[in-house]
């Protein structure tokens, strides 16, 4: 099996309640790390399975070892939606793929048997089968068989031994769907704060050169288009400072005055409801009590530390400017504690959850 994604589409579902639940698609992510086992007590959960139809897109045989013994997610009772019925289904022009879905979680079985490697960590076998996953998953978001995608970890290291040339799960989706890396942007979605990124996954020193008022103003461009797409308003976004105190008027750097503050101005122009730059120290506190929608940071940990320390285990993060809809964990592969039946499913829950509430709008 070479592992190319099969584009389908289930048509008109039986009009029961649980199959007019939107299907999500969920990647099992690194199938040596956490997400095996987060992927299966996720989609045992009551409040996923009240949401959603949960798809685990993954190697059926370890995710039965995997849930062996798993309270409440041993998968051996699991239906297998194969891609053989499901281009069965669609060559059949009938909904009998669906039909064979009883209510409950199902496994799209990739049938890649992932090699266990000789201690825990990356691997190749585990970046390979990671990325075979996502690509499978955004294959059936494209062609309207999932409502969404929800991804597990996967680890950049292995994705690197397996030669697949990308840092991480949002610049592979972007080059999936044939877009450029700066259409599409991160953003952390908590109870109380929404924290959009401006640049990624990039050392400190290259993360503040690419700071520029035309990046700026793209990124604030997307995020009003993708607010308005998926909560149904504009969003007042606040953008944080770079240096101590916003630069205190130029005595602390010049960024906030000679490259923030004119794209601000610019975003304002064209009627973006941008405002800032403010210290980022108080800024996502101003944000968490609701003066602001959404809150743009300028690099990686200046978001994400705000809202690890505010949230971990309860985050999401989704991914804009994509043609369907993503959300994600707020971890990593955790590679430490995999197999021990200690991790904590919570932020995969949030995403499944976020994913069924955004999709069923839409």
């Amino acid at each position: 099996m070479d592992g190319a994604p099969r584009a389908v589409r289930w048509t008109s579902p039986p009009r029961s309640s649980f199959l007019m639940k939107p299907v999500i698609a969920i990647t099992t992510g690194d199938p040596f790390g956490v997400g095996p086992e987060v992927c299966l007590k996720a989609a045992a959960s009551p409040a996923v399975l009240e949401a959603c139809r949960p798809l685990l897109i993954g190697d059926r045989e370890h995710l039965l070892r995997v849930g062996k013994g798993l309270a409440g997610a041993d998968a051996a009772g699991w239906p297998e939606v194969s891609r053989t019925a499901l281009e069965w289904g669609s060559k059949q022009g009938s909904d009998a793929a669906v039909r064979s879905w009883p209510e409950g979680p199902a496994i799209h079985d990739m049938g890649d048997r992932p090699e266990s490697p000789s201690a825990p960590g990356p691997s190749a076998s585990g970046g390979r089968s990671s990325a075979m996953y996502v690509k499978q998953a955004v294959a059936l978001a494209r062609t309207g068989t999932a409502a969404a995608v929800v991804t597990a970890p996967i680890s950049k290291e292995a994705l690197r031994l397996a030669n697949v040339r990308y840092p991480g799960h949002t610049e592979l989706l972007a080059d999936l769907c044939g877009l450029d890396f700066g259409e599409v942007a991160m953003m952390f979605v908590t109870r109380d704060l929404k924290v959009a990124l401006l640049t990624v996954h990039l050392p400190l020193r290259e993360a503040v050169a690419a700071i520029s008022q035309e990046a700026i103003l793209a990124r604030l461009r997307l995020l009003r288009s993708e607010h308005r797409r998926w909560f149904g308003n504009d969003p007042h976004v606040g953008v944080c400072g770079l240096n101590p105190h916003a630069g205190e008027a130029g005595l602390f750097g010049a960024e906030e005055r000679d490259i923030l503050s004119p794209a601000i101005a610019a975003a304002r122009q064209a009627g973006i409801d941008a405002s800032g730059p403010f210290p980022a120290d108080t800024l996502f506190w101003r944000a968490a009590r609701g003066e602001f929608d959404v809150v743009l940071a300028l690099f990686h940990d200046q978001a994400t530390i705000a809202v690890k320390a505010r949230s971990f285990g309860s985050a999401v993060n989704m991914t804009l400017g994509l043609p369907f809809l993503r959300t994600s964990v707020d971890h990593g592969t955790a590679y430490d504690i995999a197999g021990r039946g200690l991790a904590d499913h919570g932020s995969l829950v949030e995403a499944i959850l976020l994913a069924a509430r955004l999709a069923s709008r839409t």
